[in-house]
């Protein structure tokens, strides 16, 4: 639960994001940036998002100290998950999912714009909203793009609870195969014994190094740095058979070079006796 806490984003919205009335007539905005991002990864809870804009005055117009901005709700990019708008149990006010406010810098004509996104729950997706400031005029479209992405929450479960058992999954499963080319007409009851043997190897523990890093590396590169990892919901089990997988891949040359010792009590018939690696 450590890695889930630090994750958390705590940040405070604006306090003036909901009483900002003025409108947007009369102003002309520029030096917006083509949209804005934000990356929750696999942490929730309130993030804000800051840029920058220039607003001026049109004749008959003023520019006033803070305009409020109004975000569409975000939706995911499928359309069927929202952030949606919430009623504060303690003060019963509306609090929305996202929520927006440009505060003019001093007496220049910067604005500094505060997107506040308010998010605790939030499925593993990439939502998307739009920006809008009615009345403005905006030189190119109508609108400022806002795309936010979650990742699922088990990110850090997985590395913490499941590289280790994933890596010996796929060490053992290569063991066995290697262990059955080796003697085909193994008996079954003799396999926990030629197991042991090969796990507790030099080779073996060199296996489980190998594997572990290999899981490690799948682990970072399917979940970690993928900012909607999660969504759709089977990625999670594609992802935990790729680190297998990459464990499987990383142990087949240690443990094909592992030495076991097994005798054939049957005739006295030793296999992988010695040096005899298997193959």
């Amino acid at each position: 639960m450590g890695f889930l806490s630090a994750a958390q984003f705590s940040q405070s919205c604006p306090r003036n994001a909901q009483s900002a009335h003025a409108s947007w007539a009369g102003i002309q905005i520029s030096d917006l940036p083509n949209s804005l991002t934000a990356a929750f990864g696999y942490g929730r809870g309130t993030q804000v998002i800051e840029t920058t804009l220039t607003a001026t005055a049109l004749p008959g117009a003023t520019l006033p100290a803070t305009i409020g901005v109004y975000a569409e709700p975000l939706t995911s990019a499928d359309g069927t998950q929202v952030i949606p708008y919430k009623i504060n149990a303690d003060s019963r006010i509306v609090q929305r999912g996202i929520d927006a406010v440009a505060t003019r810098v001093g007496n220049t004509s910067i604005y500094q714009l505060e997107v506040c996104i308010i998010a605790k729950r939030a499925l593993a997706d990439s939502y998307s909203s739009q920006l809008l400031f009615p009345g403005a005029k905006l030189p190119a479209g109508t609108s400022l793009p806002l795309t936010v992405t979650f990742q699922s929450v088990t990110v850090p479960f997985i590395v913490t609870v499941g590289v280790v058992p994933l890596s010996l999954l796929g060490i053992v499963y290569t063991t066995l195969i290697l262990l059955r080319r080796q003697n085909p007409g193994l008996d079954i009851k003799d396999v926990p014994d030629l197991l042991w043997q090969a796990l507790f190897s030099i080779n073996g523990i060199l296996a489980v190094i190998v594997s572990i890093g290999a899981v490690f590396a799948a682990w970072n590169v399917q979940c970690y740095r993928n900012p909607t990892w999660g969504s759709p919901w089977p990625a999670i089990l594609v992802s935990m058979a790729t680190m297998t997988g990459a464990a499987v891949t990383a142990s087949t040359v240690p443990m094909s070079l592992a030495k076991d010792r097994a005798t054939d009590k049957s005739g006295g018939q030793a296999t992988q006796a010695g040096a005899t690696p298997i193959t």
